[in-house]
């Protein structure tokens, strides 16, 4: 019986790879993954919290990054979040890639084939970010958002499953309207 090896790559390979390609890869211990097109709901959900808190944040030291903003978690972990908040953002510049070490809030919008591994893995990585206080998950099929908030180095969550339901996010002084989120939004 064989195997197939999987190819490891350097971080030096990665972002040569990465400076390099229109594809965006996420980069895991050695492992690069292809970013994937996203759906029309994906889009809209992730354009529409992005507006609103790039609107909310115009004044501040804060700012709002959607899609292409590469996360470093650490020497060995680099993620795109969909949407991410960074106060005062601080950039590390690797082989002319710039990637993101502050962030505040995450967020992810939840599709089928990565919603156990932005709910349960990445999240856990994300975790080592020192910055990081907000975590949010947003459906694309139906209205539901979990909001999780580490206060004290403990993390407890919130559901919001309603349109009228407004998520908080006093740290950074915004407000997210599920309403606004679920704009144009069809469900099938």
């Amino acid at each position: 019986m064989s195997t197939n090896p999987v190819k490891k790559y350097s971080l030096n390979e990665y972002f040569e790879i990465e400076k390099n390609s229109d594809v965006r890869y996420e980069y895991s211990y050695g492992q690069i993954f292809a970013m994937v097109g996203s759906s029309r709901n994906h889009s809209r959900i992730a354009g529409a919290i992005y507006s609103s808190l790039y609107t909310q944040l115009l004044n501040g030291t804060c700012e709002s990054f959607i899609g292409d903003t590469r996360t470093r978690v650490n020497d060995n972990l680099y993620y795109y979040p969909d949407v991410v908040v960074a106060c005062s953002p601080s950039f590390q510049r690797i082989n002319g890639v710039d990637n993101l070490l502050n962030p505040i809030l995450i967020v992810e919008v939840l599709s089928n084939s990565t919603a156990r591994f932005d709910q349960d893995a990445k999240f856990r990585d994300y975790q080592q970010i020192d910055s990081f206080m907000y975590y949010l998950l947003v459906s694309q099929y139906e209205v539901n958002a979990t909001l999780f908030i580490k206060d004290d180095n403990v993390w407890a969550s919130q559901i919001y499953a309603d349109l009228n339901d407004v998520i908080d996010l006093p740290a950074i002084n915004c407000s997210l309207l599920m309403r606004d989120i679920y704009l144009k939004v069809e469900f099938e």
